[in-house]
């Protein structure tokens, strides 16, 4: 198989993650880029029809109250006389303005009275088939009819109306006013503003009908033949709502289109933005992207590969300086790496190894004497249980020799006090031997209740008097009401000995050796109730050196010691803890250094379970 070189896969790795990363970061920052422009968009399309249906309105309304502040100046006379009529409106050309189409004078029938739009004279004709016509004959109302194609201009106009009152508020005729769809006027003039280049307005009526667009052919069409799902959103625009969206055209292209719905008519006003246009940013973006990826990608590639191979000459070095290593024999010579990086730090680590390996043989030797020292103290247990029986035999004919002496009713006070004083004696150092006896017995598998004051007693008759001559004030509190513990005593008796030898240890080291103030021992114990389950804490607190912080997490471990080396194994708080996780319990160690050092002990009281489980082994027993 083919060798590729570290090179040429960095190289590799850096070109696929470039070229899956940058067209991703462009899709993402493309859509994002297109978002904010259809919203920009959008808004402005919001603005320009809100704007522009503002506008509308206002020209419609405009024309509307111009024809209806004109038909009520008609007096009655002239919509008798169908000459005057024609003067009349001859007279207010004015109106021309908004009603490029003419404007025209109904009587009550629809029959017209006068015109200003078409010679000769249509007076006469019979114009009440016409939607407005009837509607304001039935409302009473000016009225804005919907497109619709004359028969003889054969272009679509909208017909405002207004009725003339006469005398009594009776309706006497309809003055009417034209405005073609195809001209530039009020309404008409809308078909040739544009939004953009190819943008455009459009209106529709209530139906959904094509009122105004600047194709002419599509007046008077139905919106859907315009863009599908026209007329739901021409039914939604006119709820009231501003309808924005992305419309599909019958002809294949799409708009962003924005409607809304006239305030003065119920009309539709539509603005229509092509989305090729509207889009047209993007797509540059878009080649601009592609163009500068690809060059990218070629530059970053050059670049790379001078990079890497800069970066790989120290690898290739510290390569073959390692195998030199490896082919050598004896002592191996430094790796010897000129740069600054991490490479420089492997070099420096494969240099430590050496090191560490003879550091870890130091260890190893460290261990076994450790190991060694520790098979010396158990031999020294060993011969202390048969000191404890030697001496145990003689004291306890010493006793009873003193006691017998002390009965003779011969003695004077002062024998008498020798020998009580030889008995008391006596008597302290068989309770030392028969803790010596018990410190050294073998623990067979079995576990006793026992009571946290009873172990401490053992222990402290071992330790009172060593405490005493350190000057070392000793408080204990032990409620009395502590419940039993399912142990080893001497196990617990063993751990109370060392948590109390290191704590005179650390006085000692604070205070002048020997008898000295300040010194202070404190013992306390207490129930606790846990999740895990009920607790006697007891608690041992001295006052001495203190633990340093950046060790305290180390007391424990094995053959770790804060002491000499001529004073300490390091064995005695992991050996602790190990009775004491065997027992279920915890030990843990809070320390300040130059302040003070407290050790806390868990253990799990007895529990019914427990104390059946006992007294059943009992019975069998």
């Amino acid at each position: 198989m083919r060798k590729i070189s570290l090179k040429a896969k960095i190289v590799t790795i850096v070109l696929l993650v470039f070229f899956g990363v940058a067209p991703a970061t462009s899709y993402f920052v493309i859509g994002y880029f297109k978002d904010r422009l259809q919203e920009s968009i959008q808004n402005q399309q919001v603005i320009l029809v809100s704007r522009t249906a503002s506008e509308l309105d206002f020209k419609i309304s405009s024309a509307q109250r111009m024809l209806v502040s004109v038909a009520l100046s008609i007096p009655e006379q002239v919509v008798r006389d169908p000459r005057a009529a024609e003067r009349f409106l001859y007279e207010r050309s004015f109106l021309s303005m908004y009603f490029d189409s003419g404007t025209f004078l109904l009587n009550p029938g629809g029959q017209l009275i006068a015109e200003t739009a078409w010679k000769p004279s249509r007076v006469g004709r019979d114009y009440s088939f016409r939607e407005y016509v009837k509607d304001t004959l039935a409302t009473g109302k000016p009225v804005i009819s919907a497109p619709y194609v004359p028969r003889t201009l054969h272009h679509p106009v909208v017909m405002f109306t207004a009725p003339v009152f006469g005398a009594g508020g009776k309706l006497i005729a309809i003055l009417a006013g034209s405005t073609d769809l195809y001209k530039d006027n009020l309404l008409g003039d809308l078909s040739t503003a544009r939004i953009g280049s190819l943008g455009y307005f459009s209106l529709y009526d209530h139906e959904g009908v094509v009122i105004m667009h600047p194709v002419r052919e599509r007046i008077f069409s139905p919106a859907d033949k315009q863009a599908e799902g026209m007329t739901a959103r021409i039914a939604q625009a006119r709820r009231g709502a501003n309808v924005q969206g992305e419309l599909g055209q019958r002809d294949g292209s799409r708009t962003l289109s924005t409607m809304k719905k006239l305030g003065s008519i119920d009309w539709i006003l539509a603005a229509s933005y092509p989305v090729e246009e509207a889009y047209a940013p993007v797509q540059r973006l878009v080649r601009l992207s592609w163009w500068i990826m690809g060059c990218g990608g070629v530059f970053a590639a050059l670049l790379m590969w001078m990079t890497m191979s800069h970066l790989i000459s120290p690898l290739l070095s510290l390569t073959r300086q390692i195998r030199q290593l490896g082919a050598s024999n004896g002592d191996l010579a430094m790796v010897r790496i000129d740069s600054n990086d991490e490479i420089r730090e492997t070099a420096e680590a494969i240099n430590g190894l050496l090191e560490r390996l003879r550091l870890k043989e130091i260890e190893k030797e460290t261990i076994q004497k450790d190991a060694m020292q520790t098979w010396h103290l158990a031999s020294l247990g060993e011969v202390a249980a048969g000191v404890a029986h030697e001496i145990n035999n003689p004291i306890n004919g010493i006793i009873n020799c003193a006691q017998i002496l002390a009965a003779e009713p011969c003695l004077s006070e002062p024998e008498r006090g020798v020998a009580s004083r030889i008995i008391k004696e006596g008597e302290r150092v068989a309770v030392i031997v028969r803790s010596l006896l018990s410190f050294a017995r073998y623990e067979g598998r079995e576990r006793v209740p026992a009571y946290v004051p009873d172990i401490l007693n053992d222990t402290l008759e071992l330790t009172r008097v060593q405490l005493k001559r350190d000057g070392v004030q000793l408080h204990v509190d032990l409620p009395s009401d502590l419940p039993a513990l399912l142990v080893h005593p001497h196990q617990i008796e063993q751990v109370f000995l060392n948590l109390i030898s290191n704590a005179r240890y650390a006085l000692d080291k604070k205070f002048s050796a020997g008898a000295g103030g300040g010194k202070r021992l404190d013992i306390k114990g207490e129930k606790i109730i846990g999740d895990d389950g009920v607790f006697v804490r007891i608690e041992f607190r001295d006052n001495g050196t203190g633990i340093p912080r950046d060790v305290i997490g180390r007391v424990i471990d094995p053959f770790f010691t804060t002491k000499p080396a001529a004073e300490g194994t390091g064995l005695g708080l992991s050996i602790s803890h190990g009775l004491i996780s065997d027992h279920g319990g915890r030990l843990k160690v809070e320390s300040v250094e130059g302040e003070f050092t407290r050790v806390m002990i868990d253990l799990p009281v007895m529990t019914w379970e427990d104390e059946y489980g006992q007294k059943g082994s009992d019975s069998r027993g």
